[in-house]
This record gives C-alpha cells, sequence and structure tokens, in this order.
C-alpha cells in the first residue's frame, strides 16, 4: 500500500508529455507573431529612412542648382569637394537596402530614386522624391 501511494505522488509531481507539448507549442506560436511584427516595423522604418534620404538628396540639389544654376551631374557631385552639398559621404547615396540611390531628370525637374527592398525599378515599391512630394499635398 505505501509503495503505491509513492508511486501516485512521484506521477502528480511532474508534468505529463502532452503539457509540455501544449506550453512548448504556445512559445513557439508567440515567438513566431513577435518576430513578423518586429519584421513589419522594420520594413516599415527602412522606408521611412529611404524617403528621408530621398528628400535630404532633392534639398541638397535643390541647393546645388541655386549655387550652379544647374543640377549636379550625377548624385557623387553632392559629396565631394571641399563643401558638399550632402554630408555623410558616398554612404549617404545608399538606400537602406544597400542600393545607390539614383537621379533622373524629368523636364526641368530632377526626380530621386531609391528601387525600394527588392532593388528593381519601376515597381510599386520604388521611394520617388515625386511621389513623397504628392503624399504630402
Amino acid at each position: 500500500m505505501k509503495n503505491e501511494k509513492e508511486t501516485v505522488q512521484l506521477m502528480r509531481q511532474g508534468f505529463t508529455l502532452i503539457e509540455i507539448l501544449v506550453a512548448v507549442a504556445i512559445i513557439g506560436i508567440l515567438g513566431t507573431v513577435a518576430t513578423i511584427s518586429i519584421t513589419r516595423s522594420l520594413d516599415k522604418a527602412k522606408v521611412t529612412a529611404a524617403q528621408e534620404a530621398v528628400r535630404n538628396i532633392q534639398s541638397a540639389c535643390e541647393t546645388y542648382k541655386m549655387t550652379t544654376k544647374k543640377y549636379p551631374s550625377d548624385l557623387n557631385a553632392l559629396v565631394s569637394g571641399d563643401d558638399p552639398y550632402l554630408q555623410g559621404g558616398e554612404g549617404s547615396l545608399e538606400d537602406p537596402w544597400g542600393n545607390d540611390y539614383r537621379m533622373e531628370k524629368k523636364g526641368k525637374n530632377i526626380v530621386i530614386i531609391s528601387n525600394g527592398p527588392d532593388g528593381e525599378s519601376g515597381n510599386d515599391d520604388d521611394v520617388r522624391s515625386d511621389r513623397i512630394a504628392k503624399s504630402k499635398e
């Protein structure tokens, strides 16, 4: 009788395999949800950083034009020379995804472009100075 009671008490002291599996599954689900949420936040932060950089480069181009009466031939002109128009050197001409910003002439104006996360131009995920200006109006 005493042996049987000790066995029952020992069995009640631990967790069952099903309880452990349920706990691990819940932790896994919560971890997945948290990871997805953090990834989305990081993606949004990169887009916001690219938009700010595009605005800064556009502003530097406008300042360059006011000084020299023409837009720069390429974006490297903004970071070269004794008194650069854009701080940060050549690293400031790279978007958050590691691609170079581009400048396109559009009539008498220019457009600064980041190809976005996929690195390909012409997609909806591109960050463009003309789109940023329209979205603020």
